[in-house]
Order: structure tokens, then C-alpha cells, then sequence
């Protein structure tokens, strides 16, 4: 539905939050983007004038990391050349060896040719886990260096993503937020976007750091010069003064009546993508298409939200634009290209009636959920991930309760933060329960446990407590994951008499990050 949208309004994200809380050139055959960057040199000062000219044995080495991507039983080989950039007389070479490496076995050759193969223990991977492997090796004068590879049992989808700085002429998005905060927060942060969204997915979903590998292009960002760790595809634009000409003031935009001043900024949306289109090339020449990039985010400053000239954040449901402002955490951004690869959002139901609009309820209300109001929470709940498909592939990751008349069953489930290397791979972490009959309308209830976790629950919420939640909207495409029960305690319990069903929460076994509830039907 790409003409739905999901808002967050600058008045919203107030009780959001309130609520709860050197890369320049390719080294490598491989075409993956992220570079780290070493220099060394010997006991000559090479920034002394006096040694301007001489042979200093310095170098540059910039790897693509990952130098390339492996996957299981699919791509578990893979071969390319390393460089050593800006070297002299006096710099040091590659030497042939052999490295054994945690997943695979790497060869360099004098040339700088390399080959990577996959070995036996990258088959003891659970299934969607995805991890990386460091090889060290030495250089003819001693000196050491690395690679990374990552290896994946599944391979993911990369989306791309850019950034539009919707500039103004009394302040700018870097004022707010820098480059390298945008290449952290979407790539580089343990929660980061790129490392939260392939976690929930099972290793199904990343995000790509530039969409095109030639780093000649104006659209290929740094944060910090040559440094491809703090690189993102970027455009900078200055929204025009179409009544006086030259940059448009936030204080001059305030001011004005008009459609191009009181619509959100939905015009100068419009109005950037039309001259980035018209004043940009790509890497074959044409003219840029912004459409070429999965992801479009259009970043305001934070004092355009104040004024009341855009909303906090907005987006289009299975689209591919969002317009955000500048903040200085992975909430909002995530939350709207959450929208865009079809979520909406994740409410909380207190009274389970089905309806998220009754007093002190909230369509943003589940304070466990990216989609909701979860300050620094990176989690997609199990329900929107099954809506998303994310575990068709892993029938061991599931658990269905069917309803049984006068039934009792207990079931032992790992918690919902777990990613795919976590996981014991004996133990479900879906846990759908059927409720056919149910108070809110909808046919299932989700369970889920929480814990804390560095990338996915860093806060942490709901830690080592059970949540019950329902999907709703799933017949208009427009699904919002409803949370009804918070299960604190062991005894506590969750009773829908219209169903006919008691959820109730036994246990907890620290060692498998698990939880283990009883789900009983009436006679």
C-alpha cells in the first residue's frame, strides 16, 4: 500500500519519549563497500619538510570490509587482489602464506591475489546466523594486517539506502547530526539499523552502505576523509527562498502562509528530488535516480520540527521514502523504514477489546517495540517478524498451541532478543497460540520473553518478564502488533474468557535464556 502513511508527529515523539524513556579506492575484486584504513611508516617523521620527496616506506591499505561475503552451502568461495596504495621504494610487500580462519581458510599470494574457502565449521552455523571472520597476516617487513569476511548460512537481502539533508540557511542537519553519526547509527553502532533489522530477520534483511562502489561519486559521503567506516550515500540540499532568493530561513519559513510552507514538507521534498535529479550523475553518467535506492530518507533539522514546519517522522507503508528529523538516536529512522518494508505499528491494548484508541491506550503504546514507543529498543515483536515471513524458513524456531478443550500444555521457548548464533537451535522462539473466539477478534496470540541484549534490547524493556500480543489488520495490509499482558512474575498469568484460554508464566532458566509458560483451554 504504498500510498498509506505512519506519522510520528513532533507532539507524539514529546510523549514518546517521555513514555518510555582511507575508503577512497577500491583494494579489492570484491565490490562490498565498508573500508578500514592503515598507514604505516618507518622511523623517518614523513610530515618533516625536510623528508619531502624521500622514500619513506608508507602505504595505505583499504580493504573492503567484509572483503567479501560467504554463504553456506551456496557461495563458499571466493577470490580476489589486495593493494598497497601510495607505497615507495622502501614500502613492504605482500609474502605468500596460508591462514587458517575461524569459518574458512584464506591464501595470499606475493602478488596480492587471495582466495578464501569456506571450511567444516562453518557448517555448525544455526540456521540464519550470520558472523565474521578475521584473518591477520604479515607483510614482508613484519607489519601486520587483516581482512574480514562474513560468512552467512542464508543470503540476506541488502537494501540500500540515502540520505537527503534537507538544509535551511540559519541551520543545517549536520548541525544536529553529522555523517558519522548517520554511518554509526545505520551501520557501524552494536544496535545500529543494519545490525538490528538482519537480527530480527534472521539474517534475511541488511542494509548496503553505498549503493554503488565508485567512490568518485558526489553522492559517496564521508564523515571523516578516506574513512569508509563513517561513509554513507548522501545529498545535501538547500531548500530555496522561492520570495526572496538564495536559502530559505527556518524563521523567514515560520513566518509565511502558503502550500510550499504548511504542507509538512511534502514541496521541498519534491523540490530536492527534482534538482538532485537534475544536478547529479551516476556511476554510468546518467542522471541520478533516487529511485534506484530501496531507502529515501529525507532528513530535516530538529528546529524545523520545533517550528512546526515537518513532523517528527513520516513514511510511507511498503513504500520507499520516509522524512525524519535529525536525532541523535536509531529510533526514529528505523521506525519509519519499518513502515516501509510494510509494518505498521506496535499498540498497546490494555483492555484487549481490539481497539488501541481507549483512554490512556496507544496505537505507539508497546514499550517493547521499534514500531512502538520503545526508547532504544532495536525489536521487531514475533508477530510483525511472522507477518514478515522471517521464519518460514526455520520451522525449528516455531511453536504452535492449538486449541484443545480441557487442555493443558507447558511449552519452554527462548526469549524474542535472541539472534540466530544465540539460539540453541532445540528450543522455539515463536510461540503462537490459538485463540479463536478472542476478546480483540484475532485468532493467535504471540508470546514472548525478554532479556536484555546489546543490539536488540539494549535499554533493556520487559526484562525477564513474558508479553502477550496480538496481530491486528493483517485483511487491509495495515498491521499493527497490539500488546495486552505483561507478565512480571513467576504465577502471573493471562485469562481472554471470550476464548476461553489462561496463559499462564511458570518459569525462567537463566542458561537458555528461556521462559516456559502453561497454556490451558476450558472445558
Amino acid at each position: 500500500m504504498p500510498d498509506t502513511l505512519k506519522f510520528l508527529t513532533a507532539f507524539s515523539l514529546s510523549v514518546l519519549l517521555t513514555a518510555c524513556g582511507g575508503g577512497g579506492s577500491s583494494s579489492s575484486s570484491s565490490s562490498d563497500e565498508a573500508t578500514e584504513t592503515e598507514t604505516s611508516t618507518d622511523s623517518s617523521d614523513s610530515n618533516d619538510s625536510d623528508n619531502e620527496g624521500e622514500d619513506t616506506g608508507g602505504y595505505t591499505f583499504n580493504p573492503s570490509s567484509p572483503l567479501a561475503t560467504l554463504v553456506v552451502g551456496s557461495q563458499e568461495y571466493a577470490s580476489g587482489t589486495l593493494t598497497l596504495e601510495d607505497t615507495d621504494s622502501n614500502s613492504p610487500t605482500f609474502q605468500a602464506s596460508s591462514v587458517a580462519g575461524d569459518y574458512g581458510d584464506f591464501t595470499l599470494y606475493e602478488s596480492g591475489n587471495w582466495e578464501y574457502q569456506l571450511n567444516t565449521n562453518s557448517q555448525n552455523l544455526n540456521d540464519g546466523e550470520s558472523v565474521e571472520d578475521t584473518i591477520s597476516f604479515e607483510l614482508t617487513d613484519g607489519s601486520t594486517l587483516y581482512v574480514v569476511f562474513s560468512v552467512q548460512t542464508i543470503e540476506a537481502t541488502e537494501s540500500s539506502i540515502v540520505f537527503i539533508f534537507m538544509n535551511f540557511s540559519d541551520v543545517s542537519v549536520e548541525d544536529d547530526l553529522s555523517v558519522s553519526q548517520i554511518a554509526d547509527m545505520a551501520f557501524n553502532d552494536t544496535d545500529s539499523l543494519d545490525n538490528a533489522y538482519q537480527e530480527n530477520s534472521l539474517g534475511q534483511l541488511k542494509f548496503s552502505r553505498h549503493l554503488s562502489s565508485d567512490t568518485a561519486l558526489d553522492q559517496y559521503c564521508y564523515g571523516e576523509d578516506s574513512d569508509e567506516s563513517t561513509s554513507i550515500d548522501c545529498f545535501n540540499y538547500s531548500i530555496p527562498d522561492s520570495q526572496n532568493g538564495g536559502v530559505l530561513s527556518i524563521e523567514d519559513a515560520q513566518s509565511r502562509s502558503g502550500s510550499e510552507y504548511n504542507d509538512d514538507g511534502y514541496t521541498w521534498r519534491d523540490n530536492a528530488t527534482s534538482w538532485i535529479e537534475s544536478n547529479y550523475v551516476d556511476s554510468n553518467s546518467q542522471p541520478v535516480d533516487l529511485s534506484d535506492w530501496r531507502h529515501r530518507v529525507y532528513i530535516f533539522p530538529e528546529a524545523a520540527a520545533s517550528a512546526g514546519l515537518v513532523g517528527t517522522g513520516v513514511a510511507s507503508v511498503g513504500g520507499r521514502w520516509s522524512m525524519i528529523i535529525a536525532d541523535s538516536d536509531q529510533l526514529i529512522m528505523g521506525h519509519e523504514i519499518g513502515h516501509n518494508i510494510g509494518l505498521s505499528h506496535a499498540g498497546n491494548d490494555d483492555n484487549n477489546d481490539g481497539d488501541t484508541n481507549d483512554s490512556g491506550e496507544s496505537e505507539y503504546g508497546s514499550d517493547g517495540s521499534l514500531m512502538g514507543n520503545a526508547w532504544q529498543s532495536r525489536l521487531f515483536g514475533s508477530g510483525h517478524r511472522d507477518y514478515m515471513g522471517w521464519y518460514d524458513s526455520f520451522p525449528g524456531y516455531t511453536e504452535t498451541i492449538e486449541a484443545v478443550s480441557g487442555s493443558t500444555t507447558s511449552i519452554e521457548f527462548q526469549a524474542i532478543e535472541l539472534t540466530a548464533g544465540e539460539l540453541s537451535g532445540t528450543l522455539p522462539q515463536l510461540l503462537k497460540v490459538e485463540s479463536i473466539g478472542s476478546r480483540n477478534g484475532e485468532n493467535y496470540y504471540y508470546i514472548e520473553y525478554h532479556v536484555e541484549h546489546d543490539t536488540l534490547n539494549p535499554r533493556p524493556h520487559h526484562e525477564n518478564a513474558v508479553t502477550v500480543h496480538y496481530l491486528s489488520g493483517t485483511s487491509n495490509n495495515n498491521v499493527t502488533a497490539n500488546q495486552v499482558a505483561t507478565l512480571s512474575t513467576i504465577g502471573e498469568s493471562f485469562t481472554d474468557s471470550s476464548a476461553g484460554i489462561t496463559i499462564e508464566f511458570l518459569s525462567t532458566d537463566s542458561s537458555n535464556n528461556s521462559a516456559t509458560v502453561s497454556v490451558t483451554y476450558d472445558e
